[in-house]
């Protein structure tokens, strides 16, 4: 029972501090996530949907839905607190990115034939449908400077410019690589294009159509890219991390706070950036971040969230999910840096790993000391002294009770 209580407190004392630090970094941790409450519109046509691109008009309050399942667009009133679905816009094809022209009442949507559909936002019907060729036309970007609609092609390495004041095409920009992400920046007038095959950002003239700049970044593969203007800084959704870019030097940096991304999206008015990161069940989110890259809040979301938006009439973010329409509004608390995330997930497999090492370190120290316990037991070997010298004290005994005791003369 000694050697029983012995090892009890050998536990006790390694697994106590053990646990108070674990316990420490999970308290860390909760901050990183900075969630806010979510709220969820049920809505059995979203349900049922899958989606890509989205889009809000913050004049008439809508949220647009590019609906891969019933080939349009799903229109979603978000004008009070509680998201109401109010119809689909049928386009006879699969919707991918989706542009609004607010100066011209005009959305646009790409689609999976090869064409963009001209959709009127006061009747709500499609009004004219431009053919761009054989390739589908993926996402998209809108100028209300220049007038320009800016669609990728796709597979077919084009950014093909149409006139949004008569729907003509105009200029075929060559990417020379499948296109993801078309951008145009006001700043400097030139159209970023974000190139997942090469792992690149291309700066394109819009005024010659000629590539200007090439961006190399490989530890991103980008796919959905927004651009802040005031800061020349632009958001990259990666295959596995977040991509900031600055466009005047050049500089990049990485951050895991979302595991990578697919649309991006910028809000001026409230100076964020909103990225959709559509994964498994598990792990799929919609992220937040400030105007100048910094991480604000997350939230889980459905996989088939490809893209979320920033309605800054309310201050919430909109996307879809398994249910209807979930909206939330971004956290406010400062997360910690990455490497303190990363030491907080690790620590799950970490402390109970090194937790096991220490026990077993103490618990070999204690039985090594001596136990201080009294004078221990005597062995054979001394109780065969023991005797020996008992045995010679006799024989002496006895020969002097025979022979006396005085020394010979």
């Amino acid at each position: 029972m000694k050697r029983v209580g012995t090892l009890a407190s050998v536990l006790l004392s390694a697994i106590v501090p053990i646990l108070a630090g674990a316990l420490g970094v999970m308290a860390l941790g909760a901050c990183a996530s900075c969630q806010s409450t979510v709220r969820v519109a049920a809505m059995p046509v979203i349900a049922a949907g899958f989606f890509d691109g989205a889009v809000a008009d913050p004049n008439s309050h809508l949220l647009y839905l590019a609906d891969h399942t019933d080939q349009g667009v799903d229109v979603v009133d978000i004008a009070s607190g509680t998201p109401r679905f109010v119809s689909t816009i049928n386009l006879g094809s699969m919707p991918n990115g989706l542009a609004m022209a607010p100066d011209q009442d005009r959305l646009y949507a790409g689609l999976e034939n090869g064409s963009v559909a001209v959709i009127d936002q006061n009747s709500m019907k499609v009004v004219d449908t431009i053919p761009l060729g054989i390739q589908p036309v993926d996402l998209m970007d809108y100028s209300q400077r220049t007038h320009r609609l800016y669609a990728g092609n796709g597979g077919g390495g084009e950014v093909v410019t149409i006139d949004a004041t008569t729907d003509k095409v105009g200029m075929r920009m060559a990417a020379k690589a499948p296109v993801e992400q078309p951008r145009y920046d006001p700043a400097d007038g030139m159209v970023y294009v974000s190139i997942k095959m090469s792992s690149k950002v291309l700066r394109i003239d819009p005024a010659t159509g000629s590539i200007t700049r090439t961006y190399s970044f490989p530890k991103c593969e980008p796919s959905g890219m927004a651009i802040n203007p005031s800061r020349q800084l632009a958001m990259l959704g990666c295959g596995s991390s977040v991509g900031l870019l600055n466009l005047n030097t050049g500089a990049q940096s990485v951050s895991r706070a979302v595991q990578g991304g697919d649309i991006v999206s910028y809000d001026a008015s409230a100076d964020r950036f909103v990225i959709a990161s559509p994964h498994a069940r598990s792990d799929s989110a919609v992220g937040v971040f400030s105007g100048s890259g910094e991480f604000i809040g997350s939230v889980p979301s459905a996989p088939k969230a490809h893209a979320a938006v920033f309605d800054a009439a309310h201050g919430l973010v909109y996307a879809p999910n398994g249910t209807g329409i979930m909206s939330f509004a971004p956290g406010t608390c400062a997360p910690p840096p990455d490497w303190l995330q990363f030491a907080g997930g690790t620590s799950l497999f970490a402390v109970p790993f090194f937790g096991l090492l220490l026990i077993l370190f103490l618990y070999s120290r204690r039985i090594g000391k001596p136990r201080g316990r009294g004078p221990s037991k005597p062995t054979y070997r001394d109780l065969q002294k023991e005797d020996l010298v008992a045995e010679r004290e006799r024989m002496r005994a006895l020969e002097d009770g025979m022979f006396g005791s005085e020394p010979c003369p």
